[in-house]
């Protein structure tokens, strides 16, 4: 029997191709009321936003990313990749994201962000919108001028950037499967 949301979240893929086309303002609700419907401990709700969706300064934090991140370890290609001024952290896309947390507020608030993010990643989906978790975002952690001037305070740090927008191609569902997943059975 077909299953809506089984099949949303087998067929949900990260994007890595925009169209220049915006998000609209009603989109952008719906995503975070789907992320503030998830659970948190005790219902906390620790996560907080910071919603971007201005195209020149999501570059800019794309710019910000290459210049503070150390792509030493990675592969060639990554640090070519970062040395390219085209190339943007964020994939083009018209909406940036931020799932944000107190640091110190709870042992489950990055828990707590990224199952909220992951309703958004659902929603996004469900929305006919494209989407893509993009960890390298974290590195702007490390520039508290840069996150103040976001609006996030010193006590937050970023744990789940976000992208959104319609996709420009479609991507392919990767083979996957869980049997050689499963550490044991018991029971």
């Amino acid at each position: 029997m077909p299953n809506p949301v089984m099949d949303a979240i087998a067929s949900r893929r990260s994007v890595r191709r925009y169209e220049t086309k915006p998000v609209p303002p009603k989109l952008v609700s719906e995503l975070l009321r789907a992320a503030v419907a998830s659970p948190s401990a005790m219902n906390r709700q620790h996560w907080r936003f910071v919603v971007v969706s201005d195209k020149e300064r999501i570059k800019e934090l794309s710019d910000a990313v290459k210049r503070l991140f150390n792509p030493h370890g990675f592969t060639r290609q990554i640090a070519e990749r970062f040395k390219n001024k085209e190339y943007t952290v964020f994939y083009g896309a018209p909406l940036l994201i931020l799932v944000c947390a107190d640091r110190h507020s709870s042992r489950w608030a990055e828990i707590e962000c990224g199952i909220a993010a992951e309703n958004m990643l659902l929603a996004a989906h469900s929305l006919g919108l494209g989407s893509c978790f993009v960890g390298l975002g974290q590195t702007l952690n490390s520039d508290r001028l840069l996150l103040s001037a976001l609006g996030i305070p010193d006590d937050h740090e970023i744990i789940a950037p976000l992208v959104f927008g319609y996709p420009a191609e479609k991507t392919p569902a990767p083979a996957r499967t869980f049997e050689d997943k499963v550490l044991n059975r018991i029971g």
